[in-house]
């Protein structure tokens, strides 16, 4: 049954991934830049996929995530702020018979703020897209991502690409969220080059919200300590991160937006099934 998951998955997989990860912990530190006088500087995760087959060709897919980050932001917050967001994406993967082509349709619930489960931080989107595997070891997506952000729709196309290019070297992403190229050195080494450009709005109060824009290039080191348990370690650079803060006062929006570059590491363990 195992073996045959995962040959769905490598087909299918949500993120354009060459990996199934039932749980994964990460933990960010950012680094204070004193060029901009800003840090964001802790940041946990927790991540889960479960992927459920629910008859032939079609599977359930759970995808739940949390998030907690303290930021620090000299010239706006007069001590560190913690903002959160649980995320509860819900989807379903369809074969399409015997054909090269599968379906991925998935409903983003998701609450992003201070606190949780307030009134006014729930947020709802989906993220549909078409695989088209052209090749046993190559799969082209596309599609489209929208999710209700504080300050508004936020509506992008999405292009992905999952190609095993040899025995040593496969390229995967979904654009313009993710894009990784990794290299196999041996069954317990992995290395490569990561690409992410999350987006994502927090509520502070009724009258307030800030949002998150970055651009992250990293290296990563992948170590199967003994399969499936593989830690990562992952330097990198934030280009062009921005935080902006939205405040409302008689009906008129005042943005103040701070550019917050810097270096980074992140840490994590997982629980992962390659593909």
């Amino acid at each position: 049954m195992l073996r045959s998951l995962v040959f769905i998955l490598f087909s299918t997989s949500l993120y354009s991934q060459s990996y199934l990860e039932p749980l994964q912990l990460r933990h960010t530190n950012a680094f204070k830049n004193n060029q901009y006088e800003t840090s964001i500087f802790k940041t946990l995760e927790i991540s889960s996929e479960l992927p459920i087959k629910i008859k032939s060709n079609n599977y359930l897919l759970l995808n739940p995530y949390y998030n907690n980050t303290q930021i620090a932001l000299e010239n706006t917050f007069d001590q560190p702020l913690t903002i959160q967001s649980l995320r509860l994406p819900i989807g379903l993967i369809h074969q399409i018979n015997d054909s090269k082509w599968s379906l991925t349709f998935l409903t983003l619930i998701s609450w992003n703020g201070e606190k949780l489960f307030t009134d006014d931080n729930f947020q709802f989107g989906a993220i549909g897209f078409t695989t088209f595997s052209k090749k046993p070891n190559k799969q082209i997506r596309f599609g489209v991502y929208a999710n209700k952000e504080f300050f508004g729709w936020f509506i992008i196309p999405i292009l992905g690409l999952n190609w095993k290019l040899n025995d040593s070297n496969s390229v995967f992403g979904l654009l313009p969220g993710r894009f990784t190229y990794e290299h196999k050195w041996n069954s317990k080494l992995y290395s490569g080059l990561n690409f992410r450009a999350p987006l994502n709005s927090y509520r502070i109060n009724n009258q307030q919200y800030i949002t998150l824009y970055d651009n992250q290039l990293s290296l990563f080191l992948d170590y199967y300590l003994s399969k499936p348990i593989c830690l990562t370690i992952e330097p990198g650079w934030s280009v062009f991160k921005k935080i902006r803060n939205t405040t409302t006062e008689n009906n008129y929006k005042i943005n103040e937006t701070n550019r917050v570059d810097g270096a980074f590491i992140k840490l994590s363990a997982a629980y992962r099934f390659k593909l």
